[in-house]
Parts: structure tokens; sequence; C-alpha cells
């Protein structure tokens, strides 16, 4: 490589500190293989990572839809628009912020009443 040359970054993913090298193998019928396979896409994790929570956990994470991910951003941004104005009501006094904090109030209250629905 030349001094002129650009350096180039190595992208992707940084690699797990934790190897995944020691294998176990389970004997299943067909239809239990089926089972828990169907079980793992709806929880929306690959077989490995389905099997290694329920066995070590008992129980397996599910992953959030995208309409739930969308939700909880929306629900976090809220939350850091409450924090703004918390700092504010502090430094120009409560009445300050009342009617911000009411329109909040009300996109919150939008949120959940959507996300409430079937």
């Amino acid at each position: 490589m030349t001094p002129t040359e650009p350096i180039k970054k190595k992208g992707g993913r940084p690699p797990s500190e934790t190897k995944r090298d020691q294998q176990m193998t389970v004997c299943l019928t067909k239809l239990e293989k089926l089972a828990i396979k169907r079980r793992a896409e709806k929880a929306g994790l690959n077989l490995s990572d389905y099997g290694r929570q329920m066995v070590l956990a008992g129980k397996a994470q599910v992953r959030l839809s995208p309409a739930e991910n969308a939700v909880l951003n929306q629900v976090t941004k809220l939350g850091n628009n409450l924090n703004q104005i918390a700092h504010k009501a502090h430094a120009d006094g409560i009445r300050s912020i009342a009617l911000e904090a009411q329109r909040l109030l009300r996109q919150l209250s939008e949120i959940l009443d959507k996300s409430a629905e079937p």
C-alpha cells in the first residue's frame, strides 16, 4: 500500500467475543421438528437461537414486529420531548410548559389508542 492510497475501513458488524463452537445433537421426530421450527419462525428467530434460548432460559425472547417497533420508536421520541420539557420547567417554571405538556399527552394517547386497535 502506498501513502497516497486511502485506508479502507473494515465494514460490517464487529465479530462477537463469544464463539459458539460446541454442538449438541437432539433427536426429534419430523412432527416435533416442524413444531419447533414454526415456533422459532413465529418468534422471529432462527432454529439455533430459538433452541438455545429455550434450553437456557425456558422461554424465547420474541422479536418485535415492525409495527411494534414503530410504536416503540414514537413513544421513545415523546419521552425525549418530555425530558426536555422537564428541564425547561425546572429552569423557567411550570407554567411555561403547560401547553407543550398537554400536546405531548394528546400525542401519546393517540399512539397508544392506535397500537391497542386489532
